[in-house]
């Protein structure tokens, strides 16, 4: 036994001393490899390349799983062919061994496809089955199919999608449709198939809801608990009478007009026959919770320090009503503001509006001291009771619309006015992220107009004249490469008509918001005269026009711990003039700087510096405070 111990340990380190160390950095050889197509028009070498989407490893895999893969691969340029309407298309692969040429005298492996594109073909006829005596008064309109025209594989599936939209909207809500496309190979003609079931057609019975607050997931109470929503008032607002047929444009708005309440997370209709050949119409949802509260800390650069806290209770007596109270004291400004709003104002009255026409009023008492333009060492003291009302809907998915009036007692200094000003406004949104964009349009104009009285509200009398203005804001994100991000706006803003200085303001420039490293509303059109005393008098522009330029470098962090980070390099541009070019004098003002961004939830920490304002040389300048910007949102 001893002797046979000794026999093993020997062989052991016998095996152990020939065996090579593993190599754990060793990198498997790759097997070189190209491919090449033959006979291919429509597409280039590269475009079909792309195409069949080669995995990463294959270059490190035997010769036999390589020729495996390339097969598959194969099976992607059938689809891109087939989508383009060539169903001849065939294509043969052919895989050659240890292949050289001219370029390169290395052997490896050439994948050879030798293609046949054949001829386009054409959608020919159409033929649809189904429906019965009335269901075939449905006209169908609206469809993509045209005899003759080129195959496209999205025009016979939208046309179904529109065949039961049109179905529907005749009060056959459960309406099926399917389709099959029959291909003739000696003719290169697709005809098409579609079978309808349009089932029974819907008519009104009875409305009901049910309501139930979310469940307390954190006590682990998954209970069903009723809601707040009046019942009674929810089903007042089903407006199809009992006995007629629901339109199904009808009954899908209705859901997404309470969605766009955001008074509810989930929302559930269906229908249930009668024997008294009606449907029952049940409506259940799920509510939010009720409630809100938040606080929050700032620096803004004409109020400096302060601090704010709002209070809001949705879904007050179960008819929608919102109130709410928020209070802000800042080093320079507080104000009391108590709100009221109602997300479903004649939300389910005009069906060619998709979404809900909310109402908001506010009521504010302000008190703010601030620097007017002219002056920086002088303080505006200003006290306001202000109401403002905004009505706001959605007039599609990326376009909605505000309109907006604003009533407010002023006393600035020793002045009292009474203001009113209107404004309407539509904003278009194509971007990838509302909070965060980085690719794509917004577009956003607007119209004002205005007046000021002086004395009672009884015995007002006009100061001046009205005003009417005009802005527009077009705003572009685009992904350059890697982690850089571009993003571009253009402003421009005129009065058409002289308002006061108080109202012409809005349209000056400078400020975090508008041109870095300036004084808030310091760039603006003026001229000088000397008043009786020998002092001389600054004159701002009533009839102000601007036009704005910002462009930005925006450097993404590469690394996960930092991932939140963003470095920006900026460019601001704006010149500033009158109407009254012959006596206002106009100012061109430019910032040139970098700053950088801290992404957290839906705010944007932001910090810029300015390095440069003065573009006549090339110099360094001075540093000072003045040219920070401090701000929680992106610059656009």
């Amino acid at each position: 036994m001893q002797k046979l111990l000794w026999i093993l340990l020997f062989f052991s380190v016998a095996l152990w001393a020939i065996e090579p160390d593993a190599d754990t950095t060793a990198v498997p050889i790759k097997n070189p490899w190209k491919v090449s197509f033959i006979g291919n028009h429509l597409y280039s070498d590269e475009e079909l390349a792309i195409e069949l989407d080669i995995p990463e490893e294959f270059g490190i895999v035997d010769t036999t799983r390589q020729d495996f893969l390339m097969r598959v691969a194969r099976t992607n340029l059938e689809l891109l062919y087939y989508s383009a309407g060539y169903f001849s298309y065939t294509a043969k692969l052919e895989v050659l061994r240890n292949h050289v040429d001219k370029n390169d005298s290395v052997p490896y492996t050439l994948y050879r496809f030798r293609m046949e594109e054949g001829k386009p073909y054409k959608f020919s006829k159409m033929h649809i089955e189904g429906g019965d005596s009335t269901a075939d008064t449905v006209k169908l309109t609206g469809l993509r199919f045209k005899e003759g025209s080129d195959y496209d594989p999205l025009v016979v599936p939208d046309d179904v999608q529109q065949i039961q939209v049109l179905y529907r909207e005749k009060g056959y809500l459960h309406v099926r449709a399917d389709y099959l496309e029959y291909l003739d190979t000696l003719n290169h003609q697709v005809n098409v198939e579609i079978y309808i079931e349009p089932g029974k057609q819907v008519r009104m019975g009875d409305f009901s809801s049910h309501t139930q607050k979310p469940p307390r997931i954190a006590k682990l109470d998954t209970t069903d608990t009723e809601g707040l929503s009046d019942t009674a008032w929810l089903n007042s607002l089903w407006r199809i009478p009992k006995g007629e047929v629901i339109n199904g444009k009808t009954y899908a708005t209705f859901r997404s007009k309470l969605l766009s309440t955001q008074i509810f997370t989930s929302i559930h209709l269906e229908d249930s026959p009668r024997n008294d050949s009606l449907s029952d119409i049940h409506f259940s949802a799920v509510e939010r919770m009720p409630g809100e509260a938040h606080y929050s800390v700032f620096f803004e650069e004409v109020y400096g320090f302060g601090a704010s806290a709002m209070v809001k209770h949705k879904n007050f007596l179960g008819h929608f009503h919102e109130g709410s109270a928020s209070i802000l004291v800042a080093q320079n400004k507080q104000e009391l503001t108590l709100g009221y709003a109602n997300p479903l104002l004649f939300g389910t009255r005009f069906n060619f509006i998709p979404t809900a026409i909310r109402f908001d009023d506010h009521i504010s008492f302000n008190h703010e001291k601030t620097s007017p333009p002219a002056y920086p060492d002088s303080t505006e003291e200003r006290y306001e009771v202000i109401n403002r009302g905004d009505l706001t809907f959605g007039l599609s998915r990326n376009i909605r619309f505000r309109a907006t009036l604003d009533t407010r007692f002023v006393q600035k200094n020793e002045s009292r006015l009474f203001k009113v000003k209107g404004e309407t406004a539509l904003a278009f949104d194509f971007t990838d992220d509302y909070f965060n964009p980085t690719k794509g349009l917004r577009f956003a104009p607007r119209l004002g107009a205005g007046a000021n009285f002086t004395g009672s509200i009884r015995n007002a009398e006009m100061k001046g004249n009205p005003y009417t203005y005009g802005e527009l804001t077009s705003t572009g994100y685009l992904p350059l490469f890697g982690p850089f991000l571009s993003a571009g706006s253009v402003s421009y803003g005129r009065f058409f008509d002289k308002a006061m200085e108080d109202d012409a303001r809005i349209f000056y420039q400078g400020g975090s918001r508008t041109v870095r490293g300036y004084r808030f509303r310091s760039i603006y059109p003026s001229y000088t005269s000397t008043d009786e005393e020998g002092e001389e008098v600054i004159h701002t522009g009533l009839t102000p026009q601007y036009l704005r330029f910002n462009v930005e470098l925006r450097i993404n962090s590469p690394f996960e711990a930092i991932k939140n980070w963003q470095l920006v390099e900026f460019y601001d541009w704006t010149h500033v003039s009158d109407k009254n070019s012959g006596l206002y004098s106009g100012k061109t003002n430019a910032a040139f700087g970098t700053g950088i961004r801290y992404k957290w939830e839906f705010l944007t920490l932001r910090l810029d510096y300015t390095f440069k304002k003065d573009f006549s040389n090339w110099g360094m300048e001075s540093f000072s405070f003045q040219r920070i910007n401090f701000d929680l949102s992106q610059a656009f």
